[in-house]
């Protein structure tokens, strides 16, 4: 977004004073924050107020970021519902402590996470003309050789932290778009169930974002057993979301020609737009780091990831009948 090396965030919860919040986003996106959102400037204004009281006065909370674009993100996940903003805050800042070695020392410009960017397993390809962020991952590209489930996550995690402090992506949501082309065995064999819960309870309801659609593309069928697993651990909403194709042809209807990468014969070129996310990852590092400084009371929230294992009746359901149907190679 800007130039500038991002600035440190502080995390006292009840600073003097405020930055004025301004919306610098284009028209498009005011209007689709309105009507997707309900979000209108005194709603926001106020909303602001009420989650920077509620930080300042909450028992649990003893450091956390108070700017606006932060609190943006949990206001505009919940569609401006403060309460929902609020469970959604404790929900993410309990996470990042209960599982430090997921989420934690975030650490962009490490070697093995830009060695990552430049393999090119997942990248965001533009914006379509609803405002949704088209994310493609070619889930193959992640090398497995090398990058263990942890590393893996934390690799999702700083790529979504990076995204989430943008204003559009918080608005618009998400469109992913997942090759599985090219992957192998090891790629599906080395998550363990606790690994698969984790991913789910973090993409489906702890990190504020706002995922519109999942399309799938060639599902190798040793994979479906997995697939069906994590998404035993998914909300009912997630798995109507995802739509499953046995070919990149089919999937590729789906998309705005103009976000087609050129691998798919389309104008984007995925060695540029890499380029440019490896220049945002680098930016972002003191960013990223700095949400280590916000501090929960991990012991009130633990009984959040005590629960028992996947509900046995639901790991066949959901949406493994769409992944049978396919006759996938």
């Amino acid at each position: 977004q800007d130039g500038m090396a991002a600035p440190k965030f502080a995390v006292d919860k009840k600073p003097s004073n405020f930055e004025p919040y301004r919306f610098t986003l284009s028209a498009k996106f005011e209007q689709l924050a309105r009507d997707e959102l309900r979000e209108e400037p005194e709603i926001r204004e106020q909303s602001l107020t009420q989650l920077r009281d509620w930080i300042a006065k909450h028992p649990y909370i003893r450091k956390c970021r108070t700017d606006a674009v932060f609190l943006l993100r949990f206001l505009r996940f919940r569609k401006f519902s403060v309460p929902q903003a609020q469970a959604a805050i404790e929900r993410y800042l309990a996470m990042r402590q209960t599982f430090p070695d997921w989420f934690q020392k975030l650490d962009s410009t490490e070697g093995s996470m830009l060695q990552t960017v430049d393999d090119e397993p997942m990248t965001v390809v533009g914006r379509d003309e609803a405002g949704r962020t088209l994310v493609w991952i070619r889930f193959g590209r992640f090398n497995v050789e090398k990058l263990n489930p942890i590393a893996i996550f934390r690799y999702l995690m700083i790529f979504l932290e990076v995204l989430l402090d943008d204003e559009e992506v918080q608005i618009g949501g998400f469109r992913v778009w997942t090759d599985y082309t090219d992957s192998t065995l090891k790629h599906y064999g080395m998550w363990g169930i606790s690994d698969l819960k984790l991913l789910m309870d973090a993409v489906n309801r702890s990190m504020p974002i706002r995922i519109r659609e999942i399309h799938a593309v060639k599902l190798p069928k040793f994979a479906v057993a997995i697939a069906n697993v994590l998404l035993s651990f998914a909300t009912p909403k997630f798995k109507e979301r995802i739509t499953c194709h046995s070919t990149v042809l089919e999937s590729k209807s789906h998309f705005d020609e103009s976000l087609w990468p050129k691998q798919y014969g389309g104008p984007q070129d995925s060695v540029e737009l890499n380029r440019a996310q490896r220049k945002l990852f680098c930016e972002k590092r003191d960013a990223l780091l700095a949400l280590d400084d916000m501090d929960i009371d991990v012991e009130h929230y633990s009984s959040l990831w005590s629960q028992s294992g996947p509900n046995n009746s639901d790991i066949d359901g959901g949406i493994a009948g769409c992944f049978r149907k396919l006759n996938v190679d």
